[in-house]
This record gives C-alpha cells, structure tokens and sequence, in this order.
C-alpha cells in the first residue's frame, strides 16, 4: 500500500514539473513573443535605400533636356512608431500636410519599409521645419526627381521613367533601390549607364547607425538637335492639320513621323513622332484615365521606329539600284538611257494564259521616259516592266528574289539597331516567305501562294511590304555613302558597320542627280518645293504614296536630300492615312530642308496629288 501512495507521489512530481516547463515553452512563444522579436530586432542590422540621381542628358551642343534634381524630404522612421505614439504622428502629419489624404496618411503608415517618404520640404517654411525635426521618428533624406525640360519635344526618342515592374527589378540590378527604371527610349535603352548606384540608411533596431551616400549615374550626350527638333515638330503638325483639311477620314489624322539623319555619320539628328505626351506625367505616377487616353491615342508608339507602312514609291530606289547593277531594264530598253513608252498601263499574260493589265497611277500615261523619268514621275509602268522581266527570266528559281535580296542589303526586313527598344522590322515578302504563312498564317495568303503579281505589287513598295521610316531613312543613306551602317543617338556611340556595299563615286552621282529631278520642273514633288525659287535646283528627293488596305486613306511618303552637290541630311516623312506624298509629305521635309540650309521658314502648304 505504502509503495503505491510512493509511486502515485511520484507521478505527481513528474506532472508538475512538466506543466512548469510547458509553461515556460508557452510564455517564450507566446506571452513574451514581442519582447523577445525586440530583443532580436535590436540585434539586427538592417537596410533602407535611397534613390542615387540618375545621370542627366544633353543635346548634341550641349542644350540640357533632362535634369536632376535634388530635394529635401521629410520621411517617417517607422520602427520608432508604436501604439502610444501613433496617433500623435499621424495628427502631426494631417495638420501639417493638409495635401495628404487620410488613404495617403494610412499607406505611409501600414508601409512594410522601415523609412516612408512623407512630403517634399521645397515650399516648407523653415521654422516649421525645425519644429518637424524636434520629433524623434521624423527625419531628412535628399530624393532625387527628374525632370523633361521640354516635355513632349523628346518624348519618344528620350522616353521616360517610371516605378519598375518585378521583370524590370531582376533585370536591372539597382531597379529597386532608385525606385525609377528607364520604360522607353533612350531612357530605358541606356538605363545601366544613366542609373546610379542607391545609397543606403543602415538600421540598428529603430536608431540609424550609419548613412552611405548615393553614387550619381553618368550622364549622357545625344546626336538630337533642340533647334531642329522643334522645327520638325512644328513642320509636322502643319502638314497634319494640311491632311485634315484636304482628305477625308473616319477618324482624325494625327499620326506622323520625321526622322532626320546625318548622311556622312548616321547620327539621328532629329527624330519625332504623333502623337505625343510628356513624360513628366510619369515621374510621380500618371493615372489610370490619362494613361488610357492616351494609350487609345497609341501616343506611345515611336512610329519613326515602330510604324510599319507599305513605303510605295520611295521605295523604287531598290529597283533603280537593282536595273544598274544588274543590266536589267523593262523590254526594249537595255541601259538607264533608254526608253519606253508609257501608255498608263501595262498588259502581259502569266504562264497560265490568264490576262493582266496593271494601271498607272497617271492613267493617260508619261510617254516616253527612261530610268531618270521614270523616277522623276513615278512611273510605274516601266518598274512593272522590270518586275516582268525578272519573273520571266528568274521566275521560281533562287533569281527570282533578285529585288528582296537588294532590298535587304540596304536594311529592309531587318532592324537596323538603333540604339533604342521595341524597333520593329517589317516584311519584304518572297515566295519562301508565303509558303511560310501557308502554314502559320493562312489568312494572309491566297491558295494559290506567291504570284507574279506579288513582285510586281512589290517593285513599287506595295503589296506585303512593310518598314519603318528609319529603314527608308537608313536606306537611302546606303546607296549614297556605299555603306550600310547603323543609326545612333548616342553621341559616343561606337559606329556598328553593318556591310560595306559595292556603290561607286558614279552611281551615287546618277542616283543624286536622278533625285533632284523630283523636286525641279516635271517631277511629282515640284509643286511642294518651287516656293524655294532657284535653291531647289541642288535638292532632292522622292515621293511616295502607298495604298492601305480597306477605307483607309493612303501613307503619305517623302525621303528627302537637302543637297544635291554636297548632301548632309536625308529626311524621311511619312503621314498615317496623310493621302498623297507629293501634296503632304514633301512639304513637311521641304520645310526642315530650309531650316537646314539656313534659309527663310515658309508654311508647310498643299503640295499637287501626284504620287
């Protein structure tokens, strides 16, 4: 009996001195829970970073479009806010900051970092300052912003920043810290050197033990020109409200581009698109309405780079370069001098029997013209004859795509690796490429796949074809300088030389002197340039004018050459649904030509419906 009294004492014992111990486990876990995880965070080093200043830009004579400010913010240490003290801050910061709302003042405070930006000190009176900073939790912090000088002047070609996604903090190692990523243009494109390096406030517990400054990143100098920039603007504007007031269209005309480039270098010396926007809306964060409108706008496409267009007749220059090279002309005519009738159309007969007759777009015809003339009017009669030719001579062998492969050396259906993101490269359509979109795309061929008509759409820059108005730009500067090389706007970019081309000193005189026929007496764009009087005798250019498929209203096209003896610029307009080139685009670049050639600025007026 005794040993039983003995064992029950014991277990007892046993059971007491476990409950203590559980208690014990439960008072660490959960009673003393808070102390303890203080006890650990004032142990712990912890960081907060500042965003470094990224580096400013300046236009190629030293004009600064984008700046770098400093300014002063106040910011909340977080880790010094408990619930004794949390409504007193939050008061503080409702009385003194009457621009904050009650969401604002919520989201400073249910912040997971450890110091929140509360407001810009900038228009702070000083005293007040003072009085801010007799509080423990408040602290100041120099935050840099950006700033766009001349807001939408640059707005595609330098882009802008905003608050990086989670792709863009993987890919950018600094994203996170300096809180503004690079979203488009030279902005994002150069992000790694714009961005700096964050500095960072080091915590011990709730006490800031230690501040690293921010290390600036570098600045960058670009090819653009403010001046020109501002003229091109203008230039394309008028000759936007000019397509308005002459062609009809469902919707407002309003999307353009110019490009304009440095032949000797290929600096991108201008470059603009419309619409636009100012990206200073995106700094502090634009809302969800204005992004939509503008967004619905397509404000954000770059169409000098992201525009595909059929180019039409600008882009005859590949046949041109092609019947030279090759020896081959329409039929009866075997060298650049000889000619052919144009009777406005040409009929011809396709293996199986079918009759085609394809219509000039100068129905009654252009007579007798040669390979000059048949450039300086945009004949289109004599390209087809050469498109025929090279179907009958090369039909279904390699020969066939005898026109693309010259046109792929001067950079059509290829990027031409501007120094920019999101470029596009367009279609230079070839029997390869239909089988193609047999399988992938059938909606875009018919059954009976490639045709003769297709090369013969092709020649004279309709059909599939699609490019950039940079390509055209870049092209036309290949066949002048023999070497095809990449456009840049970075002033100290290394030049990336794509292909050097077989053009002789000869060819680029025929080819210069055949585009100042364009603009002189009897070419399609001379209407648009005889305001200029004698100086349009040493310009150039071509027209354009590319159908779109539907109810839409033509491109309108013009690449021009601001001089013909000792050319320096090639410009390159197209206007969205703008009708004919010969009446819109050729008097938006004859406008930036005489602002290049220093001369007097006349309106950008109605040119004549050529081509």
């Amino acid at each position: 009996m005794f040993r039983f009294h003995r064992v029950q004492f014991l277990f007892i014992i046993i059971l007491l001195i476990f409950s203590f111990i559980l208690f014990d486990i439960f008072s660490l876990q959960v009673t003393d829970y808070s102390s303890v995880e203080e006890q650990i965070q004032n142990q712990t080093f912890q960081e907060y970073y500042i965003p470094a200043p990224r580096g400013e830009i300046y236009d190629s004579k030293n004009t600064k479009l984008v700046s770098t400010n400093l300014e002063q913010y106040l910011f909340i240490n977080l880790k010094k806010i408990n619930e004794e003290n949390l409504g007193t801050y939050k008061q503080l910061i409702k009385f003194n900051f009457i621009e904050l709302s009650n969401e604002d003042i919520e989201n400073i405070f249910n912040s997971k970092e450890a110091l929140e930006p509360i407001y810009s000190l900038t228009n702070i009176n000083f005293s007040i300052q003072k009085q801010l900073l007799e509080y423990d939790a408040l602290e100041v912090f120099e935050i840099p912003s950006r700033e766009y000088l001349y807001s939408n002047v640059f707005s595609h070609s330098i882009g802008y920043v905003g608050i990086p996604n989670a792709e863009e903090e993987n890919e950018y190692q600094n994203a996170r810290g300096n809180k503004l990523v690079g979203k488009n243009g030279l902005e994002k494109f150069y992000e790694n050197t714009l961005a700096g390096v964050p500095g960072k406030v080091i915590f011990k517990g709730d006490q800031i033990i230690d501040y690293i400054d921010p290390i600036p990143g570098q600045d960058l100098t670009v090819t653009l020109d403010i001046e020109l920039q501002e003229i091109v603007i203008e230039s394309l504007i008028e000759g936007l409200d000019l397509a308005n007031k002459n062609f009809e269209s469902e919707s407002n005309i309003e999307r353009g581009a110019v490009v304009v480039l440095n032949i000797e270098t290929g600096e991108v010396e201008a470059m603009v698109s419309l619409p636009d926007f100012d990206p200073n809306q995106f700094v502090e964060g634009i809302s969800q309405f204005d992004y939509s409108r503008l967004d619905r706008k397509q404000a954000f496409n770059n169409f000098a780079i992201q525009g595909l267009y059929p180019p039409g007749s600008v882009f005859k220059v590949v046949a041109y370069w092609l019947a030279i090279s090759e020896n081959i002309f329409p039929v009866d005519a075997n060298s650049k001098d000889d000619s052919i009738d144009c009777t406005g159309n040409l009929s011809f007969g396709f293996n199986d029997g079918s009759k085609q007759v394809y219509s000039d777009w100068k129905l009654e015809g252009h007579g007798a013209v040669d390979l000059r003339e048949s450039l300086k009017q945009s004949c289109n009669v004599y390209f087809w004859d050469i498109a025929l030719k090279i179907w009958r001579q090369f039909g279904n062998t390699d020969g066939e795509s005898l026109l693309q492969e010259y046109s792929k050396e001067l950079g059509f259906s290829k990027l031409t690796n501007v120094d920019l993101p999101y470029e596009k490269i367009g279609i230079v359509p070839d029997r390869q490429l239909f089988e193609e979109w047999k399988i992938t795309r059938p909606e875009l061929v018919r059954e009976e796949g490639w045709l003769g008509g297709d090369l013969m759409n092709l020649i004279i820059g309709q059909g599939a074809i699609t490019t950039t108005p940079l390509q055209v730009a870049n092209a036309y500067r290949t066949l002048i300088v023999g070497q095809n090389s990449s456009p840049y706007l970075n002033l100290n970019a290394t030049r990336v030389v794509n292909n050097n081309i077989n053009i002789s000193n000869e060819f680029s005189e025929f080819l210069l002197n055949d585009l100042g026929s364009v603009t002189n007496t009897g070419g399609t764009a001379f209407k648009a340039f005889s305001i200029m009087g004698d100086e349009v005798n040493d310009i150039g250019g071509k027209t354009g004018t590319a159908q779109n498929a539907g109810d839409k209203n033509n491109t309108s096209w013009f690449v021009g050459i601001d001089s013909i003896s000792e050319p320096k610029y090639v410009i390159a307009t197209v206007v969205d649904e703008g009708g004919s080139g010969s009446a819109v685009a050729a008097p938006i670049s004859r406008r930036v030509i005489q602002f290049l050639k220093g001369l007097e600025l006349t309106p950008v007026e109605f040119g004549e419906i050529t081509e």
